[in-house]
């Protein structure tokens, strides 16, 4: 009896130290792990350019969790399945940071449930690309504002384009080529739209008619309505010059003159009686404040010929020389100050060194995908080499594509004005050539 109640005692121990080393087997059967996402933050240095990656890993555990004692975290390298970095937390936590990843790697991870060091339950495996800004999104995560609507940073214009993530895979050189790219387009618009647009508009440089619409016009239909009070002035000047002449040839047919003294007498007669008043009365009218014609340019030029006629009308015979001289020398420095004031050099500086800019970043990426090749792993195949260095010289082009449009753009503003500033030029000479071809 004694014997058998041991035996059957014995047999109800081992049957509960079986049931018991079990049990926990049965209850982390039933635990679930899944990842719910990943999210990245880049650390970026003062020019906006991503150093580092910081990936935050979330999961969530469904089932008899109750004895799990931590959750271990780790991180590979998917292309060559190195273990990186491992990370236990408490069981009541359920996301853990990666900080300082390197930037256009892959990296995979894996959660664990532990129990007395045991694994008792592991999640799916996540994959992710650092440096890529999109990733966060993908995790229904929204770009900060700060990254999507920055207009100095060099990559809007790929995102106005819908290649941002063009940008996002650069190089550092490659960025920094975008910014300098985009902020000369920038700088370029600046200049177009607040001086050379304003200071070289045709209202500002000849006296016109108000309420006319001048759009769509060439510039010879705009000079159609040129103001009457600058008309008047240009004629009045001419007939003038005409009168002058007129009384030195009557004086000639009449035959009361015949040496050179003679003849300039008559000129200092006429200029004494009537030419001295009438070109005085014109300079009064050019400086009339109410006019307001002393702020155009091509008004300041004639300013110029008729005060210099004033003094040398008596000198018949090189009032001409004196008045084109006044007038040419006039008009190169009110040409010379339009450039300076509207900036059109920058155009031209801009338009130039946008191209090369863009050539240096790609001279610089492709460097940068070549030289990756040499660090892949041998056992990589050949289709996955071609993807690699197709992207990374895909990606690289850009740069120029871009430096070429900003410069091509650039440069067509430059010939544009460029020109506008070479008829305005051809104007003047046409308009004081009429008159002082008769001096």
């Amino acid at each position: 009896m004694r014997n058998g109640w041991f035996r059957e005692t014995h047999i109800r121990i081992v049957k509960t130290v079986i049931i018991l080393s079990l049990l926990p087997v049965f209850v982390f059967s039933q635990i679930n792990l899944h990842i719910k996402g990943l999210k990245q933050d880049l650390s970026k240095n003062w020019l906006r350019i991503p150093q580092k990656s910081n990936v935050t890993v979330f999961w969530e555990a469904s089932g008899e969790n109750g004895l799990i004692d931590n959750y271990q975290i780790k991180c590979f390298d998917f292309d060559n399945q190195i273990e990186k970095q491992s990370i236990n937390v408490s069981p009541d936590q359920n996301f853990v940071s990666f900080p300082d990843l390197k930037l256009g790697e892959h990296y995979s991870f894996v959660v664990n449930a532990l129990n007395n060091g045991n694994i008792v339950a592991h999640s799916d495996t996540a994959k992710i690309l650092t440096g890529r800004i999109y990733s966060a999104a993908q995790d229904g995560q929204n770009i900060p504002w700060y990254q999507k609507y920055n207009i100095l940073s060099g990559r809007m214009p790929m995102v106005l384009i819908g290649r941002g993530e063009v940008f996002d895979n650069s190089t550092k050189a490659g960025k920094i080529a975008f910014h300098l790219i985009w902020i000369a387009f920038v700088i370029g618009f600046v200049i177009w739209w607040f001086f050379c647009w304003r200071v070289l508009s045709f209202r500002r440089i000849f006296p016109l008619t108000k309420n006319k619409i001048l759009i769509g016009r060439t510039y010879q239909g705009m000079y159609k309505y040129i103001s009457k009070d600058f008309k008047e002035i240009i004629t009045k000047w001419g007939r003038l010059v005409e009168l002058a002449n007129n009384h030195v040839r009557e004086s000639l047919k009449n035959g009361t003159h015949s040496k050179i003294e003679d003849i300039e007498m008559e000129n200092i007669k006429f200029w004494r009686e009537r030419g001295f008043r009438a070109v005085t009365t014109l300079l009064s009218r050019i400086k009339d404040p109410s006019l307001n014609l002393k702020d155009y340019p091509a008004v300041r030029i004639i300013h110029a010929g008729l005060e210099n006629h004033e003094l040398g009308g008596f000198l018949w015979g090189e009032v001409s020389r004196e008045v084109d001289r006044a007038i040419e020398n006039r008009a190169s420095i009110e040409i010379e100050q339009l450039r300076r004031r509207s900036l059109l050099d920058w155009l031209w500086n801009l338009g130039t060194l946008t191209p090369l800019v863009g050539l240096l970043g790609t001279a610089t990426g492709i460097s940068h995908a070549f030289a990756m090749l040499t660090m892949l792993p041998t056992n990589i195949s050949q289709s996955e080499i071609v993807k690699r260095l197709a992207g990374g010289i895909f990606e690289a082009l850009w740069t120029t594509i871009l430096g070429l449009f900003v410069g091509i753009g650039l440069m067509l503003l430059y010939y544009f004005y460029q020109n506008k500033l070479n008829w305005i030029y051809a104007k003047w000479e046409d308009v004081y050539v009429n008159i002082s071809e008769s001096l």
